[in-house]
């Protein structure tokens, strides 16, 4: 039962880098969606130094690391599906509000 605890750990930590790797795309996307690709690069070090990082101290905790490694890569997974349709969204959305501001230059 307490493995179980540590798993609930990692994947609310987890869902937390998630959140984090979330803010930092919709950041990008409204502010410099030029550079959006170049969030990638940042979200997977958050993504994979989390990883890492719970994998060496799982040594030092109760928990069985199979619990804790697979609380972590849920929690970073399971909202990445949210996160992503809310950012195609309002990508979407950023792309009719292009389309009407050059429409209403043409005219």
């Amino acid at each position: 039962m307490t493995d179980f605890l540590g798993a609930v750990i990692t994947f609310t930590a987890g869902i937390g880098i998630a959140t984090l790797n979330y803010y930092i795309s919709k950041y990008f996307l409204e502010k410099n969606p030029d550079k959006f690709a170049m969030t990638t690069v940042v979200k997977q070090i958050f993504n994979v130094g989390y990883l890492v990082a719970v994998y060496m101290f799982g040594d030092f905790l109760p928990f069985k690391l199979s619990y804790l490694l697979i609380g972590a890569v849920l929690g970073i997974t399971l909202p990445m599906f949210i996160y992503t349709r809310k950012l195609l969204k309002l990508n979407e959305s950023k792309r009719v509000e292009t389309r009407e501001k050059e429409g209403e230059s043409d005219g």
